[in-house]
């Protein structure tokens, strides 16, 4: 289970086996130095909030859809798929619990388990924009689930390797070209050293990480981010900078630390998205 605070955005838990992942979302805004799209995020304000999923409506309605593994809006926490759940307070913040199952089937991945909450693709959610994420994330221990944990739910547990994906801007296979496959440009995970085993939970040199793609769609160019080892029970509050950008684009990752980037590479080529949204994913495998 991760907690978070939220973008396709996709927040998504992509896991092996029955574990659970709680997310929940924050702000999601458009810098203002730009023109995206016709869109001119530079009012009078400053910026201009495009994406805010804080929870304040008391359930997961402010995402636009959800997948509990059985299909996009289909089915339920009891309808034998992954789990879904809105927590009121959870250490003293309003949460989204996202579980997944081995009969929870979001992705189309081979031999992934997932659950998804989602949005489609949005005008400033491609080139020539440039974008700010914040969001928060929580990884429960059982200490955690015995307090605030609902049916379903079950303590942090990574799996082997690097299927543990948790948030996603996502590439949607339809349009691009017949060589390239359905990748997400920027990804939030957790990574562990382990020899890749299924139903094994990781245990080596387990972390957060961040996987930047770019360059050509059919061999994109891979960047991975470690960060620091994993915390259960902890907030991480992370802020992502992002400016789509055929020839000059920007991924800088704040982590715990908004003063000066955890990460941050101002020139990166052919960094632009094509297609789909966010989305806050529950993805392993």
């Amino acid at each position: 289970m991760i907690h978070l605070k939220s973008t396709t955005v996709v927040w998504s838990l992509v896991y092996t086996r029955a574990r659970p992942i709680l997310l929940l979302p924050l702000l999601f805004s458009v810098a203002t130095e730009i023109a995206c799209n016709g869109l001119n995020a530079s009012k009078t304000s400053g910026n201009s909030v495009f994406l805010n999923r804080d929870l304040s409506a008391g359930d997961l309605s402010q995402w636009t859809h959800q997948d509990f593994g059985l299909g996009t809006d289909v089915g339920g926490n009891t309808r034998g798929g992954g789990y879904l759940w809105y927590h009121p307070n959870v250490a003293g913040r309003r949460v989204a619990g996202m579980t997944v199952t081995p009969t929870a089937h979001a992705s189309r991945a081979a031999n992934s388990d997932s659950v998804f909450l989602w949005d489609p693709g949005q005008s400033w959610n491609y080139q020539p924009c440039q974008i700010w994420l914040r969001t928060s994330v929580m990884f429960p221990s059982a200490a955690t689930i015995s307090s605030s944990g609902l049916s379903g739910e079950a303590p942090f547990a990574p799996t082997t390797g690097e299927w543990n994906w948790f948030l996603v801007f996502h590439n949607d296979s339809s349009p691009m070209p017949g060589c390239a496959k359905e990748y997400g440009n920027i990804s939030l995970d957790v990574k562990t050293d382990d020899p890749v085993a299924s139903g094994v939970i990781g245990t080596n040199n387990v972390r957060i990480s961040l996987r930047i793609m770019g360059g050509d769609d059919c061999s994109p160019n891979i960047v991975w981010v470690n960060g620091p080892p994993l915390q259960w029970d902890h907030w991480y509050e992370m802020l992502l900078h992002i400016f789509w950008d055929p020839k000059r684009g920007i991924v800088e990752w704040y982590l715990n630390n908004f003063s000066a980037p955890y990460y941050s590479n101002l020139k990166i080529p052919h960094f632009s998205r094509a297609r789909r949204g966010t989305s806050a994913r529950a993805i392993q495998r």
